[in-house]
């Protein structure tokens, strides 16, 4: 090779290395905690919707005035490309109110609900009561027993474990109530919110996708409170996932849909025989 090509192909392997590595082709996308900064937001979903995910899973704080007309223009405006696939939402602790306009723009009747999408079974649920409230829990054992999907998906705000030491007892107190019942259902994973960062888990068998990152104001996260093989990261950010023949592939972007590599992890697998 001579002196010529060998420069060019330095420059454009050095180029390579440096190259920042952006969402493409998701087959599905998780984020969360969108409230208080309508530009961050706005930037996530675009992202979001760029990488083109054939459906988006939500996990709650989906704007700071539910009650507010305005503030849902606002919202939808930020939405309209990423709302043309299915759009997910569960509750948060920010999206209630008399008037009821999130169950309302969702278009949902009540605040749980299921969802297939291919050979995943998506669980939206009402963390708000700490899955005390008889009905629901009744409802997602009955519907969640029954379901013959490959993979099955909870979505709901409140999470079963946190590192954020202020709310590590909220997690104590939500935990014994819904935690077993995942391990019990055989629940690939929970997708949840309210520790405002980015934080992953695998307990009992169930992968614990704490993302809440799009647009609320960022919380102290410490892995010391958790346990070994977790990762975490306080950035705005959206999860993206493919599918990889039996396992399913999990990817962290920032607002602008630059991945950090250090963060990738496998959702689940489901080899022969499982």
């Amino acid at each position: 090779m001579n002196r010529a090509l060998f420069a060019a192909a330095l420059l454009a392997l050095v180029a390579g290395c440096g190259e920042k590595k952006k969402a493409a082709s998701l087959d599905f996308a998780a984020y969360g905690d969108c409230r208080h900064s309508p530009s961050v937001h706005r930037k996530v979903a675009a992202s979001i919707a760029a990488a083109d995910p054939k459906f988006t899973l939500v996990t709650g704080d989906l704007l700071d005035e539910p009650e507010s007309e305005a503030a849902w223009t606002e919202v939808r405006d930020i939405l309209k490309d990423l709302r043309k696939k299915p759009y997910y939402c569960a509750f948060g602790d920010h999206d209630g109110g008399s008037k009821n306009l999130f169950q309302k723009e969702m278009g949902e009747e009540r605040n749980y609900y299921d969802k297939r999408e291919g050979d995943c079974h998506l669980f939206i649920l009402d963390s708000r009561n700490d899955f005390t409230d008889a009905p629901q829990v009744e409802w997602l054992t009955r519907t969640a027993t029954a379901s013959t999907a490959k993979h099955k998906f909870a979505v709901f705000h409140h999470p079963p474990f946190m590192i954020y030491g202020k709310r590590m007892a909220e997690a104590d107190k939500i935990r014994p109530n819904i935690h077993p019942l995942l391990v019990k259902l055989k629940f690939c994973a929970a997708f949840c919110g309210h520790q405002h960062a980015f934080y992953s888990t695998l307990r009992d068998g169930v992968r614990y996708v704490v993302t809440a990152g799009g647009g609320a104001p960022l919380r102290a996260i410490d892995l010391a409170n958790g346990q070994s093989g977790d990762i975490a990261r306080k950035f705005y950010h959206f999860v993206g996932l493919k599918f990889a023949g039996p396992r399913i592939d999990a990817f962290v972007y920032d607002e602008d849909g630059v991945e950090d590599a250090s963060l990738k992890f496998t959702l689940c697998e489901h080899l022969p025989g499982n």
